[in-house]
This record gives C-alpha cells, structure tokens and sequence, in this order.
C-alpha cells in the first residue's frame, strides 16, 4: 500500500453503486474539474459555457479521508468511470467487497488509483493537468422566483418520454394554472405536459410570478441521467432564466450525495438550432 506521508490528498471508499452512479450521471464530457475540500470531494463538469453539472461526495461518505490542504486538478472522466465499470457486476451485487483508494500527491502528479477486490489490486494512474476556469454558476437566493421539490418519480417518466425531434424545451412555472408546464416543439407537433403543483410526490412549490423559458434538449438530457438514483430533486430559477436541478442521492449506508445542474436559457428560441 502506498505511504500516505507524500500525499496532500489520500482517499478510501467503500460500497462504490452510489459513487459509481453519480460519476456516471455527470460523464457528459470527457474531463473533469476536482475539488478536495475540508467538505469532501466535488467533480465538475462544463459544457459549451452555459452548462455545468457537480456531483458531491461528503467527507462522511468516505471511510478515509486525509487532507493536508485545498487540490484542485482536471481528470480524464472518461477513463475513471471506465475503470470503475470494470467492476460494475461486483460493485452492483456486493458493493462491500470493491474498494477505491485515490492518492494525489500534488501538482502536476498524477492521480493514483487501486481498486481493491477480494484482495485483489488493480492499480491505474490518470493523468492531472491544471484546469481551466470554470463559471460561476449559482443562483443568489434573492433572485430565486420558483422553486420546486419533487419526488423523482414524478419526473422520470415524463422527461425520459420528450419528443427527441424538438431541439427544445420549454418550462412554464406560474402561482395560477397551469402552475407546472413543460412543453416540447417536433415532428409531432407541439406538446404540452401539466405536472400537477399540489400532489402527493411534490414537497414544495413556491412560484413568485409566472415565467416562461426554453432551454436546449440536448443540455436537459444529461440532467435526466441522475434521475435513475435520485431519491428527491430540487428545481429551482431564477429572473435570468438560469435552471438549477439539485438531485439527493442516498447511499445504502444512509449518507446523502448530491448532484447539481445548472443550465443557461436560450435568451431567443428561434435560435435553438
């Protein structure tokens, strides 16, 4: 096993399904953003500036966690969620028996890997390289005009069924009927699909004003990705249009993960394209 004692980062974690799930969910991109903090680890992914998504491991996810101070670094996500899903039968069945450990001793070192089964080791080293600046997407909670918190049922269905010919959506969110609309453009013509405001899968819903926004198909079908391990989401905008889904994960030992989306309107629909 290695030292810990050159390490500014030295990481283990167990029952990998979760962790395995949430990478998966934000493996749009072939790189990712990584930040260790006193809070856990985050890995960022960008798209085209007006798209991002982060998933969140808390520290009390991991059965090791030693930091010396703050790393931030950019990893080949592809090939991370790729080794790990050499793995997946294992990992799927008897999560406990699959462990990662993850060391990174510092800039321009790489992150080192072993993936320990049965006893078994298989020990990969990715790349790290300095990564570029990401935005700064959030969402200021004075600017926040509708919120909504759903169980992720309710959601499933109805997005994994979008007309996949429109190259937009569109959402409606109103204090009056329809309250809760999402609307798609395509060969089928339009289509409209009322969420119901007040049901029993909807925990909150606050809506300041109405507002309509369209955003491209092509950046909400990522987000779709963590609804297969999401217990609840949070959906939130803002008076710019920006849309935030933020996914609560629960691992089988009862620890929340979250994974986060924000994505940018497209400010004139008629250049969807």
């Amino acid at each position: 096993m290695y030292s810990e004692g050159n390490y500014k980062l030295v990481a283990k974690l167990g029952n990998l399904k979760t962790i395995v799930l949430l990478l998966k969910a934000i493996n749009f991109q072939e790189s990712a953003t990584c930040f260790g903090t006193k809070n856990g680890l985050k890995l960022t992914v960008e798209d085209s500036k007006c798209m991002q998504a982060s998933a969140y491991i808390a520290v009390d996810v991991f059965q090791v966690f030693d930091l010396k101070e703050d790393v931030i670094f950019r990893i080949n996500l592809d090939i991370l969620v790729e080794c790990l899903c050499m793995f997946w039968s294992n990992i799927n069945t008897h999560a406990s028996s699959v462990t990662l450990h993850l060391f990174y001793e510092g800039d321009g070192h790489p992150l080192s890997i072993l993936i320990e089964e049965d006893g078994i080791i298989t020990d990969c080293s990715l790349k790290t390289q300095t990564p570029d600046e990401l935005l700064d997407f959030h969402l200021e909670p004075e600017n926040v005009v509708n919120k909504v918190v759903l169980q992720t049922e309710l959601l499933k269905d109805i997005l994994s069924e979008l007309d996949t010919t429109s190259d937009l959506i569109e959402l409606l969110l109103s204090p009056s009927p329809p309250f809760f609309r999402i609307s798609t453009a395509g060969l089928a013509g339009i289509c409209h699909i009322e969420l119901p405001h007040d049901g029993e899968l909807v925990d909150n819903f606050q809506c300041l004003s109405t507002t309509t926004s369209s955003y491209k198909l092509s950046h909400i079908k990522p987000a779709i990705k963590a609804l297969s391990c999401a217990n609840k989401v949070s959906l939130r905008t803002d008076t710019c249009g920006l849309l935030s889904f933020q996914y609560m994960v629960k691992t089988d030992e009862g620890h929340v993960c979250y994974i986060e989306y924000y994505i940018s309107p497209v400010i004139d629909p008629d250049e969807g394209d």
